[in-house]
């Protein structure tokens, strides 16, 4: 049906043009069911072009070239001023009719925004940090620890990286938690707390690792770094210093925007808090965690020879 019924056979002449190598030729413009219908002088049909794709070039105010769809070769030239006018009103008419996905989904994602918004309000900001942790999956609790864990090494990095220690710090989780999925990483400088992560990251500094000669030292930071993972939530410690909007964006898209991350990476940082969180090492593991020869390894991570 005709998009604009006020336009049903409106018609007027032009000059057609098959193809770039053709001669322009005169012939009969008819408006009709969803189709601008092309005619020679003798009412025979030579073209039908769907009105919602056709191309309107506008040269000046009362002429124009049509093209069946951008880039075709076929062409049309027209200078009635009515039917120019009834073309384009078509055209916007058949646009507004279609479905607009993305501006459906920016209007999704908006409401979604306010409704939390109204809720944080209502709930308060602490039940907003809860559920945002709650939800969030754990393929991507994974990978935001990922992410927050390349984003300190970043800030205050690099990693330390000797092949020995490495494995030496893999051989520690290994034997401190046998059936969990942990990471141990080392950073240079000191901090008397270890920085704990979504997703299973424990990260030591090189005063933990490097200036004490008894292993169980270094074990009892990962131990207790180990305690904190399994009593409680670090990423909800996080988003609760971050604010509720990184929450709501947690919980909106399940993801967190470069900004977002690098917030959450400096608190991470700032965090002194924790069962290590003060000047005396925590209580060491009763048993030695590593052999001597891996604990010289773990000891120089940050000292690679």
């Amino acid at each position: 049906m005709t998009a604009l019924k006020a336009y049903d056979r409106l018609e007027c002449t032009g000059l057609w043009r098959s193809g770039p190598a053709m001669q322009r030729r005169e012939v009969v413009v008819s408006c009709g069911q969803a189709t601008l219908i092309l005619t020679d002088m003798q009412n025979r049909p030579l073209a039908h072009w769907s009105l919602a794709a056709i191309d309107v070039q506008t040269h000046k105010e009362d002429a124009a070239t049509l093209r069946p769809a951008p880039g075709s070769e076929e062409s049309l030239e027209i200078s009635d001023k009515p039917m120019l006018e009834a073309l384009l009103k078509v055209q916007k008419a058949i646009d507004r009719s279609r479905p607009h996905p993305g501006r459906l989904r920016f209007i999704l994602a908006a409401s979604s925004v306010v409704l939390l918004s109204f809720a944080t309000l209502i709930w308060g900001p602490q039940a907003m940090v809860s559920y945002a942790s709650n939800v969030l999956p754990e393929a991507k609790r994974v990978q935001l620890g990922q992410g927050l864990a390349e984003r300190i090494g970043q800030l205050a990095g690099p990693y330390c990286t000797s092949p020995e220690g490495i494995r030496s710090a893999a051989l520690l989780m290994e034997r401190l938690a046998p059936n969990a999925a942990l990471e141990l990483r080392v950073l240079p400088g000191q901090r008397t707390a270890p920085i704990i992560l979504p997703g299973g990251k424990v990260i030591l500094f090189d005063n933990m690792v490097g200036q004490s000669d008894d292993p169980a030292v270094t074990a009892g930071y990962v131990a207790s770094a180990i305690a904190t993972l399994n009593a409680s939530d670090p990423l909800g410690t996080y988003l609760q210093e971050a604010g509720p909007f990184v929450s709501i964006s947690l919980i909106t898209s399940n993801e967190l925007s470069n900004r977002q991350v690098n917030q959450l990476a400096k608190i991470a940082l700032s965090d002194q808090r924790g069962p290590a969180s003060t000047l005396q090492p925590p209580t060491p593991p009763p048993t030695p965690p590593l052999p001597d020869g891996a604990w010289l390894g773990l000891q120089a991570i940050c000292t690679p020879r």
